[in-house]
């Protein structure tokens, strides 16, 4: 039976011949045309992947992502109105690419619109459709490339084909306005738990929902892809269980790798598979109620997003190594680290990890920036499946070339990192400098924090709370009589809480690192209370980047802390008497 027999005039036994011009074409160059504009056989047509060994390079498209490529109603056909709650890593940014190559051929004139929170989430998205679309002879061939034109846009982000047809990457803006005005029959939003409520309200109008086919039904897509962050008043949970829109739901345990073993890592991780976390990154389940530690549009505040600036470009460096490619360099680790020079005053953390888990060192400079004292992180460190003595001689490393302004550096003692902190103590290599200014934490051992007096009030029950809810201890100074007030806290709670408050100053600045704030975006105030009251020395293997920033601001503002409640030794009488 003819592939196009569903076509009207054409038969089971007839054949499809077209002409128009030069152009002769029959149903063979029609079905191919029809597979192009079908984003799983577009890319399996189309694209390579060098990793597929079992394919011998070419591209595939799992099974599990069909529905994440191709969102269609009960009857086959194209759902207009679709959201895509899934688990962590399944194949949503790369179903997103691979429809925004076969739009160019599916559409005639027609703009596709690709929108996310923040340029932090949509940039390295943008950029990986058009690193596809340039890798492509014949997507790239398809470019408006007229009167000197490359047939990209950057800021805002674009693509433009010889036909008019467009893809056009727009952020909303915490009022909406970013994407105001847009008037597209296709629309995809990244990251849509993010995304913010004026911007929902905005979106929702630039969809042509009058767009019809040839047959007179509507043919437009408002798709959204997200996973769930466990907020209740978000637009992206209004539209996922309300009903209006398709649900599709792919699970963490649908993807090419899960086993046993994962599921074990993952159970250890998130506090086991009836926890909120587990739900949420594993299921694609809404879970309990969470609360983003970080306010979003203030750790954005925080982020350096001009790609482009002397910070981005040349002060911050994130440096990933593996012990394969150190051992091959036959170098001492000093002399691969890329440290930065002219830092005065710097801070340091380190989440410790070997086998499965990297290591990660975060260093930050404290320094005026236009006239304001900011904590600017400017080194990242990921290092892989570094051996115990290559971590030490990392860090030795450091601190010789930082000396005395090194002022404190943080260690999460917890499991792997307790034997190495030991070990650094009893080196007489290591610097003595690097021992005095390090401190180890248990992520779960409690600490003091000091609350000021501003902050403290007294709750119904006549106990005294601080402005985040916590018992809060009133202390005299033995010698002075002054009353001081302190919280004990888990460390990992106290250590978040401090960059809570440097984020909410604005005293940070970060990077257009998607990494960094990916982890900082990925922490809720659930998680964190969970994770303090777990027993032993193991913590779950996760948010690296945030542990190594916990260690440092631990290590940072702990010190003050200490000072503050440190007693002042006292001389006997009998001795000044005498």
């Amino acid at each position: 039976m003819s592939p196009l027999a569903d076509i009207e005039g054409v038969g089971a036994g007839d054949k499809l011949r077209i002409e128009d011009g030069i152009w002769a074409l029959d149903e063979n160059d029609i079905l191919l045309g029809a597979m192009l504009a079908d984003p799983i056989y577009c890319a399996e047509l189309l694209f390579d992947d060098p990793t597929n060994m079992d394919y011998g390079g070419c591209y595939r498209v799992r099974d599990y992502q069909y529905e994440l490529n191709r969102m269609e109603d009960d009857e086959g056909d194209p759902e207009n109105n679709a959201g895509a709650a899934c688990g962590r890593s399944t194949g949503k940014t790369e179903s997103i690419k691979n429809r925004s190559c076969s739009h160019v051929f599916r559409r005639h004139g027609e703009n596709l619109l690709v929108t996310a929170p923040e340029l932090i989430h949509l940039l390295p998205l943008t950029d990986a459709i058009e690193d596809r679309i340039s890798g492509v002879h014949l997507l790239r061939s398809l470019l408006d490339k007229r009167n000197q034109k490359t047939g990209f846009t950057h800021r805002p982000f674009g693509v433009d084909f010889w036909d008019g047809t467009k893809i056009v990457g727009r952020i909303p803006r915490l009022t909406g306005t970013g994407v105001k005005g847009q008037h597209q029959p296709d629309l995809i939003i990244d990251e849509a738990q993010d995304y913010p409520e004026r911007g929902w309200t905005e979106i929702h109008e630039t969809v042509m929902r009058e767009h019809k086919n040839r047959n007179g039904k509507p043919d437009y897509t408002y798709h959204f892809y997200g996973v769930h962050s466990g907020a209740r008043d978000s637009g992206f949970y209004r539209n996922i269980t309300r009903g209006h829109f398709k649900l599709v739901q792919i699970t963490k345990m649908m993807t090419q790798g899960w086993s046993a073993k994962e599921k074990e890592l993952a159970k250890g991780q998130y506090g086991g598979t009836q926890s909120p976390d587990y739900r949420r990154n594993i299921l694609g389940e809404p879970g309990a109620p969470a609360t983003a530690f970080f306010v979003i549009s203030r750790l954005m505040a925080c982020v350096d997003q001009k790609r482009e600036s002397e910070y981005n470009e040349l002060g911050y460096v994130a440096q990933e190594l593996r012990v394969e490619e150190v051992d091959e360099m036959d170098m001492e680790i000093g002399d691969i680290l890329d440290l930065p020079s002219n830092v005065k005053n710097a801070t340091g953390g380190i989440d410790v990890g070997l086998t499965n888990s990297p290591s990660v060192i975060s260093i930050f400079s404290h320094a005026p920036v236009k006239g304001v004292e900011r904590g600017t992180l400017v080194r990242k460190f990921t290092m892989h499946r570094f051996r115990t003595k290559q971590i030490r001689q990392s860090l030795y490393a450091i601190a010789y070339h930082f000396g005395g302004a090194l002022r404190s550096f943080g260690m999460d003692v917890t499991g792997l990192g307790f034997p190495i902190f030991q070990e650094m103590e009893d080196d007489e290599a290591a610097p003595q400098h690097l021992i005095d200014v390090a401190r180890g934490y248990f992520f779960n051992s409690k600490v003091a924090v000091g609350v000021a007096a501003e902050n403290v009030v007294e709750d119904a029950g006549g106990r005294l709370r601080d402005q985040y809810g916590a018992a809060v201890k009133e202390e005299e100074d033995p010698l002075t009589g002054v009353k001081r007030y302190v919280t004990y806290m888990a460390m990992i709670e106290a250590s978040t809480r401090y960059m809570r408050e440097d984020v909410d100053s604005g005293y940070y600045q970060l990077p257009f690192d998607p990494e960094v704030i990916s982890d900082m975006q990925g922490e809720t105030q659930q998680r964190v209370q969970t994770v303090a009251r777990l027993s032993g020395r193991s913590k779950p293997n996760a948010l690296h980047i945030l542990d190594s920033m916990r260690a440092e601001a631990m290590a940072r503002r702990y010190g003050k802390v200490e000072a503050e409640l440190a007693e002042v030794e006292v001389e006997p009488v009998l001795d000044l008497a005498l």
